[in-house]
């Protein structure tokens, strides 16, 4: 089997812009096509889940409501009597004072402690009654405000789903490219293929025909191996499209083209930078031996193995691991 170097740039991009779902990230493109695919499911079932999850919370809070209370009206009903036994005491003391100024003190303990029997009876659970009213304001929080949490514990959902809709070309282009990488993977061992290879220049590249500056070009796939160097770029488009829109390709394959060239020449001599086969990969079907001028082919994913591994053995073990490595750089 094929190594495998880096993945598709356009699943990429998809996984960069995606959040997590119940807790999970989205790690590849199965993730991304399964998600689009069950969107209708998924929140639903997360719907449920919010609810569920906001439903156990409420019941809690309404647990710890009910004891909280239970335990607050028990502990006061102990605490008046306790403060209404010391209060009596301090009467039966006044009555049985043997002169004026003890029962004067009594007098005034007893005017004290009426003041303050509210006060006594309550201070013991501050604590409690404040969080009774947390709990309480809590519980009222989430009934009264469901609907907007239902919503913000879906929102990765939902927002998921609007960025692929926002950005359905590279969800489609990436459905290109896996398929590519799909085919590529059956390719034997000796090959290696190298998705997203991006290339920046400093200073830019003069494309003097075109009058052009290349500062940087991104190549969909690369593969090397005995038969050779190939730069590999998917379309997913229909087959009227590639040949409508021929102009266009052959000057993005023939820009990465050069661009690939300046990059090797920096790690090869002129005259010894390997050559370079291009390749675009119509996943929607051509035609037999369609070709985009005399140096761009055109075939479909289920050919693919085949011309790449039909040529003639090009480069020895030692040339495809220096490319491997000088290639590597870059993903």
């Amino acid at each position: 089997m094929v190594i495998i170097h880096g993945i598709s740039g356009s699943t990429q991009y998809l996984l960069n812009g995606l959040k997590p779902v119940d807790g999970r990230s989205l790690g590849t493109f199965g993730d991304i096509h399964h998600f689009y695919n069950n969107y209708t499911e998924i929140l639903d079932k997360t719907q449920t889940a919010v609810n569920n999850r906001l439903d156990e919370r409420i019941a809690g809070l309404n647990d710890t409501e009910v004891q909280l209370d239970t335990r607050i009206r028990e502990g006061i009903a102990r605490r008046t009597a306790e403060v209404d036994g010391q209060i009596a005491e301090v009467r039966a003391k006044i009555d049985n004072a043997t002169n004026i100024v003890t029962r004067c003190a009594y007098k005034v303990k007893c005017w004290i402690a009426v003041s303050l029997r509210s006060r006594s009876i309550s201070r013991p659970f501050s604590r409690q009654n404040v969080e009774l009213r947390r709990v309480q304001t809590e519980k009222a929080m989430l009934i009264r405000n469901r609907t907007e949490f239902v919503k913000k514990g879906c929102s990765n959902v939902l927002d998921n789903h609007t960025f692929i809709t926002d950005n359905m070309s590279f969800y489609i282009g990436a459905i290109g490219e896996e398929t590519v990488i799909n085919a590529l993977s059956r390719l034997p061992d000796e090959y290696h293929l190298f998705n997203d290879v991006n290339l920046r220049f400093h200073p830019p590249i003069h494309w003097k025909e075109k009058n052009d500056y290349i500062k940087s070009s991104q190549i969909d796939h690369i593969v090397v191996g005995p038969t050779g160097l190939f730069l590999v770029e998917t379309k997913n488009w229909k087959l009227s499209d590639i040949e409508t829109r021929s102009d266009k390709l052959v000057y993005q394959v023939r820009r990465s083209s050069l661009a690939l060239w300046y990059y090797l020449r920096k790690h090869y001599a002129r005259n010894n930078v390997p050559k370079t086969r291009n390749v675009i990969i119509s996943v929607q079907g051509c035609r037999p031996g369609q070709r985009l001028g005399p140096h761009i082919d055109i075939t479909t994913p289920n050919r693919l193995c085949e011309y790449i591994t039909r040529r003639a053995s090009a480069l020895p073990t030692a040339a495809v691991e220096r490319l491997v490595t000088v290639i590597g750089r870059t993903v």
